[in-house]
């Protein structure tokens, strides 16, 4: 595997956010990275193959944690992505698919924002192509939970490092910002390649 480096990402138009809020998320986003591509390296010396125990080791604990670690960077790319202050107004294909799945934008945002205060990690908007749907799922972790055939449309972390800094515990808050800033335009752009 080619050695990973961190995406930039413009968050000059995003609100009730502070820039010590997200440059901490995003430091976080980069050891990601940086431990990814510290395994992927291990994963390439043989001597790690030479014991092979479901229990304890080598082998083991760097598949963990290349599953952990890969998930975290491409949830974080995508949360980062949907979340520029940016085209802030639903509209486009998601504001269909939304009112066919869920009723009303308002509804789908009470169920996603439900699902949101559940969770510990993570909440998403994916189409399914196992089953052609649309829906909402949560993980508990990176690789906790993660649905297969899944195509995320909306990515929301829901971790305490996403919003501890400016939000305290109250993550109700944070996912109401979250959905003032979240850009439809990329939504709608993840949309067309599905």
């Amino acid at each position: 595997m080619k050695i990973l480096e961190a995406k930039n990402y413009n968050f000059s138009n995003v609100k009730y956010f502070s820039p010590l809020q997200l440059s901490e998320h995003y430091l976080l986003y980069t050891r990601y990275i940086n431990s990814l591509n510290e395994v992927n390296g291990d994963l390439k010396e043989n001597e790690i193959y030479n014991n092979c125990n479901s229990n304890y080791s080598d082998i083991r604990s760097a598949q963990k944690a290349k599953t952990f670690c890969f998930d975290a960077v491409k949830l974080h790319e995508l949360y980062f992505e949907n979340l520029t202050g940016n085209n802030t107004k639903i509209h486009g294909p998601i504001e269909e698919i939304i009112e066919d799945n869920f009723s009303s934008y308002d509804s789908f945002r009470d169920k996603f924002k439900c699902i949101g205060m559940s969770m510990r990690g993570w909440v998403l908007l994916c189409y399914d192509r196992y089953n052609n749907e649309f829906y909402i799922y949560g993980q508990d972790s990176h690789d906790n939970g993660v649905m297969l055939y899944a195509e995320p449309l909306i990515v929301m972390d829901v971790y305490e490092h996403a919003y501890m800094i400016d939000f305290g515990t109250n993550r109700s808050i944070y996912i109401d910002a979250f959905f003032q800033n979240l850009d439809f335009n990329v939504v709608n752009q993840r949309i067309r390649k599905i």
